[in-house]
């Protein structure tokens, strides 16, 4: 699933800054340098009344003080020096990045800048090994937002809907569906986690552009870096007398009201027997004593899942519409791969 995650960056030295442009028709894209972040955050948060802009930047500025935010993935687009264009990056484990939509604070060549700035960060997330570049985009945004981005290289490819439910009640479980035996994570079982993660991608409906582009280290990694791991939170579901696992449930504690099906999957041959419902029911028993409600994400074309969660009472309370990109990829001679076609992070 997409990882949805507050700025924390590192490795600054390495990254390019911005160089003021020589003449009033040229413009400099690039990291903003520490001293211009108020500017930059004014541009990017313009459409703000300028009380609630001015106490906003404010606060933004004393949380980077005090260590508990990173402003340093934050881009800008200046022009006759003077900044025109902001854009917050955010690096996250498992080489990807993630990339909200710029805001350009002047009407003129706006979609031209915005596109231009989504490629340069594109570009230099390619040249330190990123290999996966996505954006989340409210369902509600204008459509030029999805334009900008996918013209700077961030293609559409689904929608997600967010779905959720409370936990106090009971999933039944219907008879003649196999019990299963869960454990939790242990660093001996690293591996089994692994090879569970890559059964449960063959043949998924779930984000299938996505299959094999990152080692499976790379997204163990991903999901270890979101809100605070506890081993005991992240489980495989044994079938009796198998010697593999054939389910596997990362859950994640987002918040003191409410936990998050981080990933969810089984193995091609434990599809369609009620093992769904049963890792549902395991993971609503995890979470009751600690949240009240749990959430999960899940692309619209898998039209299977969607149905089993409505089935088991959970219900969909915001939509958002995923740009990717994948990067590293070269052609017979050199060239970057073609976009994903029109058709959502993450396992």
């Amino acid at each position: 699933m997409l990882e949805d995650s507050t700025p924390s960056f590192s490795d600054s030295t390495s990254k390019p800054r911005l160089e003021p442009p020589a003449t009033a028709r040229e413009l400099g894209i690039g990291l903003c340098p520490p001293d211009d972040r108020a500017e930059a955050l004014a541009v990017l948060y313009h459409r703000l009344s300028a009380s609630t802009r001015a106490n906003m930047i404010v606060e933004l500025l004393r949380q980077e003080a005090r260590g508990q935010l990173d402003l340093s993935g934050l881009w800008i687009a200046s022009r006759k020096r003077r900044i025109v264009g902001a854009m917050l990056t955010q690096t996250l484990a498992g080489r990807a990045i993630a990339i909200w939509p710029p805001v350009i604070a002047r009407s003129w060549g706006a979609a031209s800048l915005a596109s231009s700035m989504v490629r340069e960060a594109l570009r230099v997330s390619e040249a330190q090994g990123i290999r996966l570049a996505q954006a989340l985009v409210e369902d509600n945004a204008p459509k030029q937002t999805a334009l900008d981005l996918a013209r700077g290289g961030l293609a559409y490819v689904t929608d997600l809907l967010y779905l959720g439910r409370p936990t106090h009640d009971v999933l039944p479980i219907p008879p003649g569906v196999p019990p299963l035996e869960w454990r939790g994570y242990t660093p001996d079982r690293h591996d089994r986690f692994a090879r569970m993660l890559e059964r449960s991608y063959q043949g998924s409906l779930d984000m299938p552009e996505l299959a094999g582009l990152r080692s499976l280290d790379d997204v163990l990694q991903g999901h270890l870096a979101r809100g605070s791991f506890d081993p005991d939170r992240w489980r495989l579901g044994w079938l009796e007398g198998q010697t593999e696992p054939v389910a596997v449930l990362l859950l994640l504690a987002g918040s003191e009201s409410t936990w998050e099906v981080s990933y969810l999957g089984l193995a091609p041959e434990a599809r369609g027997r009620g093992l769904g419902r049963r890792v549902l029911a395991h993971a609503l028993e995890l979470t009751r004593p600690h949240a009240h409600r749990l959430e999960l994400a899940v692309d619209v074309r898998n039209l299977p899942a969607d149905r089993l969660y409505q089935r088991c009472g959970f219900h969909a309370f915001v939509r958002r519409r995923v740009h990717l990109a994948v990067l590293g990829r070269r052609g017979p001679e050199g060239a970057g791969s073609p976009p994903l076609q029109d058709g959502s992070v993450i396992g």
